[in-house]
């Protein structure tokens, strides 16, 4: 189905612009980005929307239990070209992930095979140049017996440094519930991620029970072998520290290869921080990273970053952290919050962010890393008359730095922000959910913030309120409220320098005479170097795709 571009649409300029964070920043203007508004088009409704892009046009699926409609938008501004319906899939047919490539989005769905007692993960690849399924699926695992995880979180997926090799990796369901008998069985399938083609894969019990014994996270070789990074309980031990909070666990390092399995025993030293999230991968020139958050006492609380390197056999060759500044805490508090901060400073106690969320981890080819997170967290409260409980959502401010490809710390940046939803349910089993519009739209789907860059800036994308435009450091945010309007925000950061300009591109109540919904951070894709799209609800069960271009 094609659809003409029947109207003659403009550029339309942003209407607000602000600096953050620092005095030299350069003052943004409407001349410095625009946006063009495609036709509408007829909605399609899906529980599972992904975006992708090629030659500065968008190639869309939408993905509900037996069916995928293939969406391809191209020209400026972006208008559907065409709209395919798929209906050949199998019962039982469950989204598991997504990868793309340079030609190709590979989508990745199981099926139980409930005669057989079989497990199936099958992928099909979508032709980004032709908007189109290339194929029928292909099974590409097949395991007998259940897999732990609930329905689209059965089978996880891992990329390579070089992002030639693709992990695939779950765990069976176990024998015995007794995680003192228990060793997991760990199903490790790598693929050459161009073609999608197995090149090998095993299952792999783990060397200890489930009681000693926790996984922290897997990487995938650029050569194809497998890491996991594991803590083992020391023999007789229960607790993970002792009372003084020395770890009463050690690192080991588990390598798979297609040939076999060796296990190395690794001092890993972190200096007496406590490690609170992190990510383990592949980096440059074959090393082992993980990187993340730490705090210097047992907690929620976030003091700084940290990055260390292992040799593949386990050795660790460094370590290197990051605290974050109390200057930069009390950034975008009240005046009487960041008197509160100084008086517990002068009383030697601990600072920190509570709350912190490690959302990504962006690993450059130079080899150096950046972080980005956000605060969220979740209040919940009963009526005890009435059984009612409402839970808040949060989503607050975020932490944006960057390590340099020598281990130095380039920047770190605090970059407000505030948001909110709630939902209520009785004890009836009835939820609601505030901001709730339309189909498939639940209650934080609007919030948090998505993560895209260009050649130069990383984007840091997100809605927010219009009073935040102008905001001083020593001022709290106005709150977003799911489901309230809101403007269309980007945080520009310079890759190099880390200078930060705020942008408001649009706003969603009147854009272009458009009133806009169901907006997502997953919705925004990018498209070429400073510019990108997003998909946005306009009632009368229509969509349309806008297109972004923010210049120098």
């Amino acid at each position: 189905m094609k659809i003409r571009n029947l109207a003659a649409l403009a550029f339309i300029g942003a209407t607000f612009a602000s600096t953050v964070l620092a005095q030299d920043d350069k003052v943004t203007t409407s001349k410095e980005f625009e946006y063009k508004a495609g036709d509408p088009y007829p909605v399609v409704d899906a529980a599972i929307k992904s975006y992708s892009s090629r030659d500065g046009g968008v190639v869309s699926f939408k993905m509900n239990s037996r069916s995928v409609t293939i969406q391809k938008f191209s020209g400026s501004p972006l208008n559907q070209e065409s709209s395919k319906l798929y209906e050949d899939f199998p019962n039982g047919t469950v989204y598991e992930d997504d990868i793309e490539t340079e030609d190709f989005v590979y989508l990745l769905y199981s099926v139980w095979d409930k005669p057989n007692k079989v497990e199936q993960l099958y992928v099909r690849a979508i032709n980004l140049k032709t908007g189109e399924f290339e194929n029928e699926g292909e099974r590409i695992i097949a395991v007998e017996g259940k897999v732990t995880g609930g329905d689209g979180n059965k089978f996880k997926l891992a990329t390579s440094f070089d992002n030639s090799k693709l992990l695939v990796r779950f765990r069976k369901k176990p024998e015995s519930r007794n995680d003192k008998v228990n060793k997991d069985v760990i199903g490790l399938y790598v693929f050459d991620s161009k073609s999608m083609k197995q090149l090998w894969g095993k299952d792999v019990e783990m060397p200890y029970t489930e009681a000693r014994m926790d996984n922290i996270d897997y990487a995938v070789g650029s050569n194809g072998d497998v890491f996991i990074l594991s803590e083992v309980m020391k023999e007789g031990e229960t607790r993970k520290f002792d009372r003084d909070d020395n770890p009463n666990f050690d690192n080991q390092l588990i390598a798979i290869s297609e040939s076999g399995v060796d296990v190395n025993a690794s001092e890993i030293d972190v200096k007496g921080k406590f490690v609170t999230q992190a990510s383990f991968f592949e980096g440059k020139n074959d090393a082992l990273m993980i990187a993340g958050f730490y705090g210097n006492k047992r907690g929620i609380q976030t003091d700084g970053i940290f990055y260390l390197s292992l040799t593949k056999d386990g050795t660790q060759s460094d370590f290197k952290n990051f605290e974050i500044p109390l200057e930069l805490i009390k950034q975008y508090m009240s005046q009487r919050s960041q008197e509160k901060l100084e008086k517990k400073e002068d009383k030697g106690k601990d600072l920190g962010m509570t709350n912190m969320v490690l959302r990504d981890i962006l690993i450059h080819d130079d080899g150096s890393i950046f972080f980005a997170a956000e605060k969220y967290y979740v209040i919940t409260r009963t009526d005890t008359k009435t059984g009612n409980t409402t839970y808040d959502y949060y989503f607050e401010e975020m932490l944006a730095a960057k390590i340099d490809k020598n281990g130095e710390l380039v920047y770190m940046k605090k970059l407000p922000k505030r948001q909110h939803s709630s939902s209520s349910g009785s004890g009836f089993g009835f939820v609601s959910f505030s901001g709730f519009i339309g189909a498939n739209f639940f209650r934080n789907s609007e919030l948090s913030y998505k993560l895209v860059q260009s050649d130069n800036y990383y984007y840091i994308m997100f809605l927010d309120n219009v009073k935040n435009m102008m905001l001083d450091e020593n001022k709290v945010p106005a709150r977003h409220e799911q489901g309230r309007g809101g403007f269309l925000t980007a945080y520009q950061i310079n890759k190099e320098s880390g200078s930060v300009k705020k942008l408001s591109i649009l706003d969603t109540r009147d854009a272009q005479g458009y009133e806009l919904f169901q907006f997502s951070p997953k919705r925004i894709v990018e498209l070429g170097d400073d510019e990108f799209a997003v998909e946005f609800y306009i009632k009368k069960k229509q969509d349309i795709m806008i297109r972004i271009k923010i210049k120098d």
